[in-house]
């Protein structure tokens, strides 16, 4: 910072300021795993800045309360690497029908706080 008075006398001070980014994590709430020839909003899948990759755990479940995914890798889940879940269950490989879905997903951000977010996702075929 330098400033100047009118009378002429000016000072200059110096200080470091850190700009940290913040973190953030984003999900939708549908996705139509129809297989169209668009190819356009075929995986759940998420996008996210400033966590740990080794903190992250996905599950999703359906409305029974019955695990149909999860995934420990937030990079297989995002969007901007054509990751996600396509819509099938995770052990038999069923395809699984129209439905609302739920996840709770638990990750660290950057700093070490510990978050847990829930949602719902709406699968359309």
């Amino acid at each position: 910072l330098s400033v100047a008075n009118n009378l002429g006398c000016s000072d200059t001070v110096i200080k470091n300021v850190w700009v940290s980014d913040e973190y953030w994590m984003w999900a939708p709430t549908s996705f139509t795993p129809d297989k169209d020839s668009k190819k356009i909003n075929e995986k759940f899948c998420i996008e996210y800045h400033g966590v740990r990759s080794s903190s992250f755990f996905l599950k999703i479940f359906n409305s029974q309360g019955e695990l149909m995914f999860k995934s420990i890798n937030p990079i297989d889940m995002r969007c901007s690497s054509g990751g996600g879940w396509d819509g099938t269950h995770f052990k038999t490989g069923e395809i699984l029908p129209s439905d609302t879905y739920v996840y709770e997903m638990y990750y660290k951000e950057s700093k070490g706080w510990k978050h847990k977010k829930y949602g719902q996702i709406i699968l359309v075929r």
